[in-house]
């Protein structure tokens, strides 16, 4: 297991964003004569990113409450998983900090995962109750994040390109984008709802997502999101990372193609095949119940696969690049093909814990946690095995 372990903190220091976003840095556009380069970050690493790429620049960033503030900086923070009242302060914020610009400024923009929470600017005609329970319901529903973001995006007026909307409103025309991408597929444009980027989906297919997901009625009240071609789609995206980088394969072999999606249940199924060493890296989908427990999917991945994994010569980690496993105090968790028969000797019952979604309670008490922690890191959701059987 310690192997494990050290192979995620490798992981994780690799992905360290201030490095990334340093390196890219010397791709900010530059202001015209008489302006200034203005740094707008959000997310839960753009501090990290704000730190390495951002000079001399003044910069205004919506972070969560356990990262770092850098120096000289305006911070406003967010909640997360699900948007509080300071959330709606950085929307505002952000958005005023846009439109406050002008024609000669430009503007480099630090965008990572989280920010779909951190901020938020509401339609007209929803409140602060109305969006958390609408993030709320898509949480739990286990829709893939592309469908989540497509129903943010629509009752919003900062995500689904409305940063950019204010920016072309202000006169801005420089304007650039590093991404950190958690995201399995949309790629730079879907990270945190894509608030500077245009969204392909329409109001016909958010409307859709609603009644498939039985979505609170305030999820009805869509508006139109900014699309290819329109006069604010003008903002240079870059990423400087994602769920393909390098340091998420490890030393490992990969077990497919990255990034892996798709159920919990369905991966562990095939993963619990793998001999010898395998890793992988992506977002997979789980629909939590009503009344269920706070938990992690990884921790509950980590218990599924205690459960395939038993009695072979075998370890398996599941663990957040960022530090963080849903609304709990771990990062994941890491198992071994004796976890299974040690939960059921000392009373368990881990069999119900997986039905119930309360992994957390058996992985806790048998110490396989990982602490969670701010790592500076947001590449998506790590996945390694060590067996013995091959």
């Amino acid at each position: 297991m310690d192997e494990l372990v050290a192979v995620y903190e490798k992981v994780v220091a690799a992905l360290n964003a201030r490095e990334l976003s340093r390196k890219a840095a010397s791709r900010a556009p530059q202001p015209a004569p008489g302006g200034r380069l203005v740094v707008i970050g959000l997310g839960k690493i753009a501090a990290e990113m704000c730190e390495g790429a951002r000079g001399n620049a003044d910069a205004i960033l919506a972070i969560p409450r356990d990262a770092p503030a850098p120096a000289r900086a305006l911070v406003v923070r967010g909640g997360h998983p699900l948007p509080d009242e300071g959330s709606l302060q950085a929307g505002e914020a952000l958005l005023s900090a846009a439109r406050s610009l002008k024609r000669q400024d430009a503007v480099l923009l630090l965008i990572s995962g989280g920010g779909s929470a951190l901020v938020e600017a509401p339609r007209p005609g929803l409140s602060l109750q109305d969006v958390r329970d609408v993030n709320f319901a898509l949480i739990r529903s286990g829709a893939p994040i592309e469908e989540m973001n497509c129903v943010r995006s629509h009752l919003s007026r900062f995500k689904g390109g409305g940063l950019a909307r204010a920016l072309h409103e202000a006169g801005v025309t420089r304007a650039r984008a590093l991404v950190a991408v958690d995201v399995p597929i949309g790629g730079f444009a879907a990270v945190s709802s894509g608030p500077a980027a245009a969204d392909t989906t329409t109001c016909d297919d958010a409307l859709a997502l609603v009644r498939k997901y039985a979505l609170p009625e305030k999820a009805r009240l869509v508006h139109e999101t900014l699309k290819p071609g329109e006069p604010a789609d003008f903002v240079e995206h870059e990423g400087i990372c994602d769920l393909r980088s390098p340091a998420l394969q490890s030393d490992f072999p990969l077990y497919a193609e990255l990034p892996v999606r798709g159920s919990v249940d369905d991966f562990a199924a095939a993963f619990a095949r793998s001999t010898g060493s395998a890793a992988a890296s992506g977002e997979l989908e789980i629909a939590v119940p009503a009344g269920a427990p706070p938990g992690g999917r990884d921790q509950h991945l980590a218990l599924l696969m205690a459960s395939k994994l038993r009695g072979r010569r075998a370890a398996f980690l599941g663990a957040g690049t960022d530090g963080r496993d849903g609304p709990t105090e771990s990062a994941g968790a890491v198992v071994t093909g004796d976890t299974w028969d040690e939960a059921e000797r000392r009373g368990l019952h881990p069999a119900r814990a997986l039905a119930e979604f309360d992994a957390a309670r058996v992985l806790g008490a048998l110490g396989l946690l990982i602490p969670s922690r701010h790592t500076g890191a947001h590449a998506g959701d790590l996945f390694l095995l060590r067996s013995g059987d091959a």
